[in-house]
């Protein structure tokens, strides 16, 4: 696909049927009726079982569209809203580019532990994190709960939002003992796995102030890949063992 097309995927287009995603993560269908020239798309605020979506001045949004190629999320923020008889609707402008909501490369296992997020720089090694006592000192940004894992990226429940195509670096907690099964709290963690990922999706989650956000690492070794598909095989047949003994 060349380049142009490319541009063309990405671009919001009046009659666009989209799906509104609040930051509670409540979703609602709609349409795109008008377009200022370059400038704010005109919605109607959509409606479930005949009451309207709240909807504010300032609010952000992500606005999910549909191609042949896949699905395309944008974050948008509301700068008016107004009544046109007695249907209502709303101005939306694109504070971000429309990114593609990559298909999956290799198969995800759900699978929970601990995921500490560090700003990423460019020139850092592994063995260059800052150590005390045999432990990383805790400079993360958060620490985040895992939802699944492939050997080419990770879910994560995070409190923060986290900007599309930004680069962190992250430690992997794989190593862990889970004292609770219902309340997935863990005990003790074992050595962590450093991995270097950028943000290729962050939109809100279940409940309010967190955000489900995927990862897709990059620059990874040889080893590195075979450490997580090996980890991601065992991990598999341990749940499926569990399961045939319930």
């Amino acid at each position: 696909m060349d380049e142009k097309n490319i541009l063309e995927e990405e671009i919001i287009i009046i009659g666009d049927k989209v799906d509104l995603v609040t930051r509670t993560g409540s979703v609602y269908r709609t349409m795109i009726e008008d377009r200022l020239p370059n400038g704010p798309f005109l919605a109607g605020v959509p409606n479930k079982k005949g009451v309207h979506m709240y909807v504010d001045q300032g609010d952000d949004l992500y606005l999910v569209f549909y191609r042949e190629s896949g699905r395309y999320i944008a974050h948008m923020n509301v700068i008016a809203t107004e009544k046109r008889d007695e249907v209502r609707y709303m101005w939306l402008t694109q504070k971000t580019r429309a990114q593609k909501n990559q298909r999956r490369e290799a198969f995800r296992l759900p699978v929970e532990f601990d995921v500490q997020i560090f700003e990423y720089f460019e020139d850092a090694q592994q063995d260059q994190k800052p150590v005390v006592g045999g432990e990383v000192q805790d400079t993360s940004l958060e620490i985040a709960g895992c939802r699944d894992l492939s050997v080419t990226g990770i879910a994560l429940i995070t409190k923060k939002q986290y900007e599309l195509e930004e680069r962190y670096q992250l430690c992997l907690y794989m190593d862990s003992t889970v004292v609770n099964v219902r309340t997935r709290s863990i005990k003790e963690r074992g050595p962590g796995t450093f991995m270097d990922a950028v943000v290729r999706r962050c939109i809100p989650w279940r409940t309010s102030n967190t955000f489900n956000t995927g990862m897709q690492f990059f620059g990874m070794t040889d080893s590195m890949s075979d450490n997580l598909a090996r980890y991601v095989l065992n991990e598999q047949q341990r749940q499926i063992k569990r399961r045939r003994l319930i």
